[in-house]
């Protein structure tokens, strides 16, 4: 009997990293720093810098859902200006034991101020990145890129792109 009872314990022991495969974070909080490259109307092409942040919420190790947010600004022929993004939209993910590969496409609005001028468009982003992990809850996102679409008074920019990387902090379930 002692014989048999070891043997199903070891059986379930060497079954535990079947379900800590399925295991992932509920929640990804990012934070970090932002480049813009984006077309400028009165000065051509220019890359402002700031912050982007981001909340995600994962239903499914591979599936969830994100609240994505960036703040970039530029000084151009002594006129300050700012470029916000705010989205949200689904995020698919690969997982693996050292990294996270993920891609999302994003709505929501652009916001672009300086020199007196203000307006918001509807924004679209697609875009993705790679996470390494740390630990089994914080993670360095070494790349994000999205490409911003967003529909101006003047019509649709579809020249923009976003590159961020920082930190990623996971909560809920193990990653």
């Amino acid at each position: 009997m002692r014989k048999f009872v070891a043997l199903v314990g070891l059986v379930l022991l060497m079954g535990l990293p079947a379900f800590a495969q399925n295991e992932y974070p509920k929640a990804e909080i990012f934070g970090g720093f932002s480049l813009l490259n984006a077309e400028v109307v009165w000065a051509g092409r220019a890359t402002g810098y700031g912050w982007q942040a981001s909340v995600a919420g994962n239903f499914h190790k591979n599936v969830g859902i994100v609240a994505d947010f960036g703040g970039q600004y530029k000084k151009i022929a002594g006129v300050t200006g700012s470029a916000y993004e705010f989205g949200f939209g689904p995020r698919f993910s690969v997982r693996g034991d050292k990294a996270t590969g993920f891609v999302h496409t994003l709505f929501g609005a652009a916001l672009a101020r300086g020199g007196g001028y203000s307006e918001t468009a509807f924004g679209m982003g697609f875009g993705g990145g790679v996470d390494v992990n740390v630990t089994d809850r914080v993670a360095i996102r070494i790349v994000q890129v999205d490409w911003f679409l967003s529909k101006w008074d003047l019509g649709w920019d579809k020249k923009t792109v976003r590159f961020g990387f920082g930190i990623v902090f996971k909560a809920g379930g193990g990653s």
